[in-house]
């Protein structure tokens, strides 16, 4: 009998937590998702190379699949508080993304620029100009993951 209320008093924090990660979790709003492409990395990939006054590195290991999106965010729009489950590349085409970090700091990424982030600490994407926002975005995923969003409470003290 003791056991059994011991479960119950576990279970009800468990749904008590979840509950609450769901309500501080700051949802998207004026954002429109349209997937581009799906693939599953055939093999590790190991690439170090030189490239015109440049360097590249990117080293993979396990299953792992690319996964390309356009979003859009309309005038106003934010993609709520989230990070992702793999790291990703994103380059703005249209318009000017607001990119806030954890630290509540806004980075703003401008039409024909790109910026590559791990995906693994909260941020939020806003658009505060008056046109549409777009952007594609590249994500290494663990193989099978469908969705690479993960959302997340706000940091606090950020009313960003």
């Amino acid at each position: 009998m003791r056991t059994t209320s011991k479960r119950r008093i576990a279970l009800a924090i468990t749904l008590a937590l979840s509950g609450a990660t769901v309500a501080l979790a700051t949802p998207p709003s004026g954002e429109t998702p349209m997937p581009l492409a799906r693939g599953t990395l055939v093999k590790p990939s190991n690439i170090n190379v030189k490239v015109a006054g440049a360097r590249v590195r990117i080293k993979t290991k396990g299953q792992l699949d690319a996964f390309m999106l356009n979003m859009t965010l309309a005038p106003g729009g934010t993609g709520g508080w989230h990070k992702h489950a793999g790291p990703l590349i994103t380059i703005v085409k249209q318009g000017t993304l607001t990119i806030v970090d954890p630290n509540c700091t806004r980075h703003d990424i401008t039409a024909g620029h790109a910026v590559i982030s791990p995906g693994n600490t909260a941020d939020k994407d806003e658009n505060l100009g008056t046109t549409p926002a777009s952007f594609d975005v590249t994500f290494l995923l663990p193989r099978g993951v469908m969705s690479p969003r993960i959302d997340e409470p706000a940091p606090a003290g950020c009313s960003a």
